[in-house]
């Protein structure tokens, strides 16, 4: 049986609770080995921007994943051509990839609704699972249309999608989200330059580390 290996792309700017909740979320649901977080060098769909560097957000997930054996750390993208295309990732892993494995995409439900934007996202559906979690009831349905269009069947409860041509499938789960999964980075940058509180959002140890290094101010 291949091994069963999540990624978590995004920029990350910063990484917060949110992100490591979707990610146990997804490693439970369909029982990964782990979780590599892949922090965008140069993120295509925000226009080539991050606000912190990215060897500042790559410490951050580092300090955030610190004791935590199953979610990794992973900076391939720093490596790869820009700006940071998700096939382009996939198709280093799989050609570095010394043990048959099976790779998961997680991903947020208004993350997923944007699919068709991607570069060669056909390709991106033919490499990998996807993991789709909703934040909200409309965003299910508005992602279970998607699915739909995009040629696949419910084969579980409406829980996993087929596709007739394709082996990846897209695995929709339907778990109860903490509030945790409605954060957002852009607003934690706000608020960490308006001086609102965040603690309790962001890890202690990457909020310290914002603190130190004068980010986001």
């Amino acid at each position: 049986m291949n091994q069963r290996v999540g990624l978590l792309g995004g920029t990350f700017d910063p990484i917060h609770n949110g992100h490591l909740q979707i990610a146990e979320i997804a490693k439970n649901f369909c029982d990964l080995r782990e979780v590599m977080f892949i922090p965008a060098a140069v993120p295509p769909h925000k226009n080539g921007k991050a606000v912190a560097s990215f060897n500042h957000r790559a410490n951050m997930i580092q300090l955030a994943l610190d004791g935590r054996p199953e979610l990794k750390l992973s900076t391939i993208e720093a490596s790869l051509p820009e700006p940071s295309y998700t096939i382009d990732t996939l198709r280093y892993l799989d050609s570095h990839t010394t043990v048959a494995t099976d790779f998961f995409f997680i991903i947020g439900a208004d993350a997923f609704l944007e699919i068709t934007t991607w570069k060669l996202y056909k390709q991106v559906l033919e490499s990998t699972h996807f993991v789709v979690l909703a934040r909200t009831g409309s965003a299910s349905c508005k992602v279970k249309d998607l699915i739909k269009t995009l040629g696949y069947e419910p084969d579980d409860s409406l829980q996993i999608w087929a596709h007739p041509l394709l082996q990846k499938k897209i695995f929709f789960p339907r778990v109860p989200l903490t509030p945790f999964a409605n954060l957002s980075s852009s607003q934690i940058r706000q608020d960490l330059k308006d001086t609102m509180p965040v603690e309790g959002i962001v890890p202690a140890v990457v909020l310290n580390y914002i603190q130190a290094q004068g980010l986001y101010v």
